[in-house]
């Protein structure tokens, strides 16, 4: 190097190709992290694609026996509203094809090859918008025709509706109770808890509404959903076909347990059903006296459980109290030993499961667990006397009172002996 700047020579040229050389081989190794990279990320971008689309199909792999469907309609609505989503389905399955196979052949077609080229412009072309426009316009014209004729149809209560009861269905955190009103007279005759029954091939008139919050009644397999409001009665009719059972699930978010609120419809022939009604007219037995075990066990009811749940004969409403057992006349409406009359639980509704013939029943707690074996009718002690014992263990609840609310929401853990428990499950188990 001399004075004043570089000397340009032989050795700056071996310099400048060494560096270029150097420089060559780095974009080299960096185009190859770069597709390690970019191949990495296609890769984990497809596994999480997979694990996805495993978990979607997992879903559908329920093992409790009675799925939620609409896809087996039971009922004269649910048929109408399937015969309007099968087309749907259809037409929807038939756009989802041509415009998927649209965007592939637009992609791979029209596919940059060339830096320099630049793909030929169609903005403006009549015909073609056109046609995108009044294509899918048409498709919704006609679903929407079809949705307003199912709307109107499921709507207006058949002529053929039952006359002689109604059915009022009150959802409450977190369970559903269903009032019978026989002759439709606005008294209630008797209340069921998680099941309602009604007739099979008799479309039944029904009212919606609510104790607390916003609730949401759907049996798929019979009709659509229908809110419960509190303060409002929402008119509702539903039928089945068929003797069954059709399990239904509360469809708006209520709170803690809300995917944990189920309930029961179970269609019976008219005989067994007309014998059903029957049997909730009547109050509960009080068990003899030999029968040692469930007497203690309704000692333990009235002392324990009559702050929530009522049993008609027991502590029914306006009851006389009595004093000894000699007192009891069920003509006379007394309580039983002890009890004083129901006036509303001690819960933020006010009410809770009416228990009067809870043997009956095949589901409870929020028609989530078997009480009896649907095919044997046994009682599932187990599964009862764990509910008693500790109710947090069956599903989510706050039945400590909160804020401005003097009383919580679903069933507290009562401190009970397990001998208090077997005793009280013998006396439930006597109410048939």
């Amino acid at each position: 190097m001399r004075a004043g700047g570089w000397r340009v020579g032989q050795g700056d040229d071996k310099l400048s190709a060494t560096v270029n050389g150097r420089n060559g081989d780095h974009d080299e190794t960096r185009g190859w992290e770069n597709s390690m990279i970019g191949r990495k990320r296609r890769t984990g971008a497809l596994a999480t694609s997979l694990i996805v689309l495993a978990m979607v199909a997992l879903t559908g792999c329920g093992s409790d026996g009675r799925p939620l469907t609409t896809l087996d309609p039971r009922g004269q609505a649910s048929t109408d509203i399937h015969k309007l989503v099968v087309p749907v389905f259809i037409v929807a399955g038939i756009v989802f094809v041509f415009v998927n196979l649209g965007v592939l052949f637009v992609a791979i077609k029209f596919r940059r090859k060339d830096e320099d080229e630049f793909p030929e412009q169609v903005h403006g072309n009549t015909k073609l918008e056109l046609g995108w426009t009044i294509l899918p316009a048409v498709i919704m014209a006609g679903i929407a025709v079809g949705t307003i004729a199912t709307l109107f149809n499921i709507a207006n209560e058949p002529d053929d509706i039952a006359q002689d009861f109604e059915v009022t269905v009150v959802g409450q955190q977190w369970w559903w109770s269903f009032e019978y009103d026989l002759g439709r007279d606005g008294t209630i005759d008797f209340v069921t808890a998680s099941e309602m029954v009604i007739p099979t091939g008799t479309p039944v008139k029904i009212t919606t509404t609510s104790r607390d919050v916003i609730h949401s009644f759907w049996i798929p397999a019979l009709n659509g959903k229908k809110d419960a409001a509190p303060g409002r009665n929402h008119p509702f009719w539903l039928n089945a076909d068929a003797p069954g059972r059709y399990l239904g699930q509360c469809t708006e978010f209520c709170g803690l347990s809300h995917g944990y609120m189920r309930m029961l419809v179970e269609a019976r022939d008219q005989g067994d059903f007309e014998a059903w009604v029957a049997n909730q007219m009547k109050p509960a037995a009080i068990p003899a006296a030999s029968d040692e075990a469930a007497r203690r066990g309704l000692e333990v009811f009235t002392g324990a459980c009559t702050s929530c749940h009522q049993v008609q004969g027991v502590n029914s409403n306006d009851c006389t109290p009595i004093t000894s057992a000699s007192q009891y006349d069920v003509a006379k409406n007394t309580c039983w030993v002890g009890a004083q009359p129901y006036a509303g639980a001690a819960q933020v509704s006010g009410y809770a499961p009416d228990l009067t013939h809870l043997m009956s029943r095949y589901l409870f707690v929020g028609a989530l667990y078997d009480l009896r074996g649907p095919t044997t009718g046994e009682l599932n002690r187990a599964e009862l006397e764990g509910w008693i014992r500790n109710p947090d263990d069956y599903k989510p609840m706050l039945p400590e009172a909160t804020g401005d609310n003097k009383y919580g929401r679903g069933m507290p853990k009562v401190p009970l002996t397990e001998d208090q428990i077997d005793d009280l499950v013998a006396y439930l188990s006597t109410l048939k």
